[in-house]
């Protein structure tokens, strides 16, 4: 039982496709099954039955499949003791949210490559709910997120930092040099929103009901960059993490709106499943997003 046929069989698991699995590994399909056939030869039960075009999970493979992920966990501790870091090999992969991207890691990567030369690095964009999905299916070793604190005992939370959500305009917007802007009124014009299935939408939906306005989005993209741009028609407000905008705050290509409510917080949280075993460039990423945006809790 070799650590390739355990990485293999988590791969076809979570897939439950040996095409996509052989695609994701670079391997041959015939690898693949040739792997899995091995490893049910040693084990002496079947892991996987095929129904139309997927692979399921029989009822010894999923009693298998945690132990598989333990098993995995441990050769790699194994395999990394006494290596030099810039000798250990390995994939790092990353479920990151856009605006974290852009805001943190394109600033942490050049140096974990530095430290890490042979450790390759695969980078998901997606939503919280997405990488939260994705951790709990292995298919991504960390998450960075913004979110309310995770409370889910699947998973472990090795750094968070607290973040304000904030509405923003144009510095040509009629609010912009305006204090203490009443909520009713902040809520009645156009806004320019981002993903429904994210946290700023959700709150500030919330916000709505609590005064019973039904909000206008008069556009719904899905980028951070496409958001400013287009609150430059001096009319259309949006509501999002500042740490995503300081960028364009410092260059004053928008403003930050002194709306009369309580600071609305959340927090950025790298998460990873508790039975994932932390790597030493899992554990170097995490310690230069610290760097990065030092954590701040209150």
């Amino acid at each position: 039982m070799d650590i390739q046929s355990i990485e293999t069989f988590l791969q076809v698991a979570s897939l439950e496709n040996y095409t996509r699995a052989a695609e994701k590994l670079n391997f041959a399909q015939s690898t693949v099954t040739m792997q899995i056939q091995r490893l049910e030869q040693e084990l002496g039960y079947p892991l996987f039955e095929r129904i139309g075009r997927r692979n399921y999970l029989t009822a010894a493979g999923k009693t298998f499949l945690p132990h598989a992920a333990e098993i995995l966990r441990l050769m790699q501790k194994v395999s990394g003791l006494g290596q030099e870091p810039q000798e250990i090999c390995g994939t790092l992969r990353i479920g990151v949210l856009e605006s974290l991207f852009f805001a943190v890691i394109l600033k942490v990567l050049p140096e974990l490559g530095r430290r890490f030369p042979k450790v390759n690095v695969e980078i998901k964009l997606g939503q919280a709910s997405q990488m939260l999905l994705m951790l709990k299916q292995n298919q991504i070793d960390l998450a960075y997120i913004s979110h309310d604190l995770v409370g889910d005992p699947a998973f472990c939370c090795c750094y968070r930092c607290r973040e304000e959500i904030s509405f923003i305009a144009s510095p040509q917007h009629p609010f912009a040099k305006k204090t203490a802007i009443p909520p009713e009124e902040m809520l009645s014009v156009p806004f320019i929103v981002a993903e429904p299935s994210g946290r700023c939408y959700e709150r500030l939906h919330e916000i709505a009901a609590d005064y019973n306005i039904t909000l206008y989005h008069s556009i719904v993209v899905d980028n951070i960059r496409a958001i400013v741009e287009l609150l430059q028609d001096s009319r259309s407000a949006s509501f999002l993490p500042r740490y995503s905008v300081s960028n364009f705050i410092e260059k004053k290509k928008i403003s930050v709106l002194d709306v009369d409510l309580a600071p609305q917080i959340y927090y950025s949280q790298v998460i990873y499943h508790r039975d994932k075993w932390l790597s030493q460039y899992m554990e170097c990423f995490i310690e230069l997003v610290r760097r990065a945006r030092p954590e701040v809790l209150d």
